[in-house]
């Protein structure tokens, strides 16, 4: 009757375990990605507004009041664990997920888009800019947990 009882209490124990741990590796990558997200997003801001300047790094050169990215493409770039921009991911390994680019490990992308913000009669014509933060890499963006930033911006 022990043994029973004890192989219960293990049957309902361990599961209980696992999920803990689970959880806290989860809550730990939030953690990094939060403690990352300033780099990221000023990296990201850093890059909308040379692509206004006409002197971008990773897209195109885009003008003021211009939404992006065109129909059917992603604005994303691909970042390292430790905050730095690796380079731009294509739609395919943006939707797809990868674990490296260029030989660099990413752990973060971020994805970029821009669209009209509603226009009141007292301010000057805005963009809505919105940024996701994504992790991690190697999931398809469906499964990717988000972290999102919105502003505005000419």
């Amino acid at each position: 009757m022990e043994s029973i009882i004890a192989v219960a209490v293990m049957a309902v124990a361990i599961p209980m375990v696992f999920g803990a741990l689970a959880e806290s590796g989860k809550s730990g990558l939030a953690a990094r990605a939060e403690t990352r997200s300033a780099w990221i997003v000023s990296a990201c801001m850093d890059e909308i507004h040379a692509s206004r300047a006409g002197n971008p790094q990773y897209f195109a050169p885009t003008v003021i009041g211009q939404a992006f990215p065109p129909l059917g493409e992603v604005w994303a770039l691909a970042f390292s664990v430790d905050g730095k921009a690796i380079g731009k991911l294509s739609k395919d390994l943006y939707d797809s997920g990868s674990r490296e680019l260029d030989g660099k490990r990413i752990a973060y992308i971020a994805a970029m888009s821009a669209m009209p913000a509603t226009i009141q009669a007292e301010t000057s014509r805005m963009l809505r800019v919105d940024i996701a933060l994504e992790y991690p890499a190697a999931s398809n963006s469906m499964r990717r947990a988000k972290i999102e930033f919105h502003t505005r911006n000419p």
